[in-house]
């Protein structure tokens, strides 16, 4: 059922590329997709707390969430490997130039490095949070460094979405504004889901459903953020700084 909702999102989104949008079918799929997570996170919490997760099933967890980031890294590689292919080589149709003509490009030491600081802040936080847990703080440490990751997180997309708002190029203008939307805005939709999981685990900690020894959950969110830490600042260096035609 998630498959076909995931499905339905994707012939929505293409559609909507090519001018010809169907809200009704991206969002009947995407309240599917929402309900049949819900449902399917809120049957795992429930196993959990009846005892059912043994260290066996902990350690499938495990090698599941890291093969889902580990399939992540290489949905973030193909952009990057298109970018890196024109950058490395621009044709004819790009002026033998990069960035193309007319492209004004970001400049890295502004909004862009704001929000670097704010990813590589909020990653720390969130450690420290951990460190807490596992430590059997569970008043103030883990509440503490929780709200200032979603806090992180939340003004790092609305400044995201300010900077595309002020940006001189779209995703039409080119292979390189193509290339950069849609780097920067799956990374933004990254973040947005994993700011939604950091709440849903700040909940948990509320509620008293975490222990310094049985935490996965958080664990596994801990792993999804530093991952979006990470893509963000190879993508700052790289496409803001490096190719970006500022050390140059």
């Amino acid at each position: 059922f998630v498959a076909i909702s995931a499905n339905g999102m994707a012939v929505g989104l293409i559609l909507w590329l090519h001018r010809t949008p169907s809200l009704l079918l991206m969002g009947m799929s995407l309240v599917c997709m929402l309900l049949s997570t819900f449902s399917w996170w809120r049957d795992l919490i429930r196993e959990g707390d009846i005892g059912f997760h043994t260290r066996f099933v902990i350690k499938s967890f495990r090698d599941g969430v890291a093969l889902f980031i580990l399939s992540e890294v290489m949905f973030f590689f193909t952009f990057f490997w298109t970018f890196f292919h024109n950058a490395l080589s621009p044709s004819c149709e790009l002026g033998m130039r990069w960035p193309p003509p007319g492209i004004r490009t970001p400049n890295p030491s502004s909004t862009s490095l704001f929000e670097t600081g704010l990813l590589i802040s909020s990653g720390l936080f969130v450690t420290q949070a951990h460190k807490s847990m596992r430590s059997k703080d569970y008043d103030v440490g883990p509440f503490i460094g929780l709200v200032v990751t979603i806090v992180c997180g939340t003004v790092f997309f609305l400044v995201q979405l300010r900077e595309y708002y002020w940006n001189s190029y779209t995703i039409a203008d080119s292979v390189y504004g193509s290339v950069f939307y849609l780097l920067t805005g799956f990374h933004g939709m990254h973040v947005v889901v994993g700011t939604i999981w950091l709440m849903v685990s700040l909940v948990r900690l509320w509620r008293g459903e975490f222990s310094s020894q049985r935490h996965f959950g958080f664990e596994a969110c801990i792993w999804y953020w530093h991952f979006v830490d990470v893509v963000w600042v190879a993508l700052w260096c790289l496409v803001y700084v490096w190719f970006g035609g500022w050390l140059y």
